[in-house]
């Protein structure tokens, strides 16, 4: 007589969010049915820490394959071609980064964990400031969440696909200035238009299948996780972020680099 009748006062039954691999999996096949997920359970320890080893591992396997210096002085090797440097000049900074090139071994990996970090943390932040000035609340641990996700779908795919090039070209034929060629730049240039203002150029190199990728990842999500939030008004304001960010790194690196 204990027993209840199917439909009748049963409880209900415990929620499951998604395990690790079905998120990751998830954000690249349907992200859409995916990062809503993430809004009551974030889950930020386990894609954080498998983001911070594979990011680090990875970087300490390519800074193995590559000659350090060769790929140090490439950039400058560059300026010297577009007239930026002379021969004196090149040759003291090429003095500098044959000293350095033995830490920066040791440095990149370092580099590479505080990246998959920071990089999530600080976009998770821009996005609750943008929120909050739309008047929309969100978490921000969902944002968080989503961001990490973001970050670590697409930089695997980024990195099999570099790790296929590190493993199947010497070290001379890898432009590491734009190593994978996935943008407007490098297209540009493999059709022989090079010459573009150094700020249009590096500004192009954003024009990038996994920058759009990643900016569209950012606008599903951040949408899937907030309330009251389009889809399509959150991908235009990830759109303009973005293009922003583009245009301020671009500028900077014509100017300091």
């Amino acid at each position: 007589m204990n027993e209840q009748l199917p439909g009748i006062d049963s409880p209900k039954a415990e929620y499951q969010p998604l395990s690790f691999i079905n998120r990751l999996i998830g954000v690249w096949l349907s992200p859409a049915e995916t990062f809503p997920d993430m809004k009551s359970h974030p889950g930020i320890a386990v894609p954080l820490i498998v983001s911070i080893i594979f990011i680090a591992i990875t970087s300490a396997m390519t800074v193995s394959r590559l000659p350090m210096e060769k790929a140090m002085t490439q950039p400058i090797d560059q300026m010297v071609e577009e007239g930026r440097l002379t021969a004196e000049q090149a040759e003291q900074q090429r003095e500098q980064v044959r000293k350095i090139a033995p830490y920066a071994r040791v440095a990149t990996p370092v580099m590479a964990a505080l990246y998959a970090v920071l990089l999530p943390l600080i976009i998770a932040a821009v996005a609750l400031l943008a929120t909050m000035m739309m008047g929309i609340e969100s978490r921000f641990t969902a944002l968080w969440s989503v961001a990490i996700y973001v970050v670590l779908a697409t930089t695997v795919v980024s990195t099999v696909l570099f790790a296929v090039i590190l493993f199947t070209k010497s070290a001379d034929e890898i432009d590491m200035t734009n190593p994978l060629g996935s943008n407007l730049a490098a297209l540009l240039a493999m059709a022989g238009v090079t010459a573009l203002p150094r700020f249009v150029r590096l500004l192009l190199t954003y024009f990038d299948v996994f920058y759009i990728w990643k900016t569209v990842l950012f606008g599903i999500g951040f949408a899937a996780v907030t309330a009251r939030l389009k889809t399509s008004t959150s991908i235009i304001v990830c759109s303009v972020v973005a293009f922003l960010v583009a245009i301020v790194a671009a500028g900077v690196s014509a100017l300091f680099s």
